[in-house]
């Protein structure tokens, strides 16, 4: 749920505080889903300064809903306050405002929208997350989806990402929203090099159902290739088809 990228010396007074910040929210409704924090070091006036910014991503509210700014922007300065305690004795100031903190409140997909995620297994949690962020920053671009599929599998050290859109109408501007949201795997995923292969756009008029086809036909074919290169395999086939029997691909 927290996620730190920050100068890992002192990841011990951020995380504490970041955890409070969020079951203070918790106990008032407001479920967050995901805390990214960035840190940087900056000299100001000759003094070090850990300067903090963050991604709120809040996927329930209920009735704290309109006073959500104010809550936020409090919360955030009593982080701040905990956080500059901690690190007062270490001769470290911390600089982090309110707006400093970006708010996305990410409501889950509506029945109309079918999210198909396939993924390895561990990193599933962080591809269906990008996939529901991906959902809302299409709709706050005004572009509805009738379907989406994010594709990933592991080459070496690279996370290959593909991505099937089936819209309801407008299809411009699709590509854009996809390659700057994919910057939120780059940040999450750091076992891989994360690498956006392709982005398909099928139009309306072809079922929704063909994304998740075609994201399964690639997934197949690439199964099918290690299969048969298993040495075992390969034993297995030639007896089973004969000294005489040739095998074409």
């Amino acid at each position: 749920m927290i996620t730190y990228e920050g100068p890992r010396d002192y990841e011990f007074a951020v995380i504490p505080h970041a955890k409070k910040f969020i079951e203070e929210l918790d106990a008032l409704g407001i479920k967050v889903r995901e805390f990214l924090i960035q840190g940087k070091i900056l000299t100001i006036n000759g003094y070090f300064v850990l300067h903090l910014q963050g991604e709120l991503i809040i996927e329930k509210a209920g009735l704290m809903f309109k006073a959500l700014p104010q809550v936020l922007a409090e919360f955030v300065e009593d982080m701040r306050e905990g956080i500059r305690k901690e690190l007062k004795p270490l001769g470290m100031f911390v600089y982090l405002k309110p707006s400093d903190v970006r708010v996305i409140y990410e409501e889950r997909p509506k029945a109309s929208e079918s999210l198909i995620v396939d993924c390895p297994e561990e990193i599933r949690r962080e591809c269906e997350r990008f996939g529901r962020g991906l959902l809302i920053d299409l709709k706050d671009k005004g572009i509805a989806v009738d379907t989406l599929v994010v594709s990933s599998y592991i080459v070496g050290r690279t996370l290959k990402v593909r991505i099937t859109v089936v819209p309801g109408k407008e299809i411009e501007g699709i590509e854009d929203v996809v390659k700057k949201k994919i910057t939120y795997l780059e940040r999450v995923v750091k076992e891989y090099n994360v690498s956006l292969e392709k982005v398909e756009i099928i139009t309306p008029k072809i079922k929704p159902v063909l994304g998740f086809v075609l994201v399964r036909k690639r997934s197949i074919e690439r199964e099918i290739d290690e299969i048969i290169q298993n040495e075992e395999i390969k034993s297995v086939l030639t007896k089973i088809r004969g000294p005489n029997v040739s095998h074409h691909r």
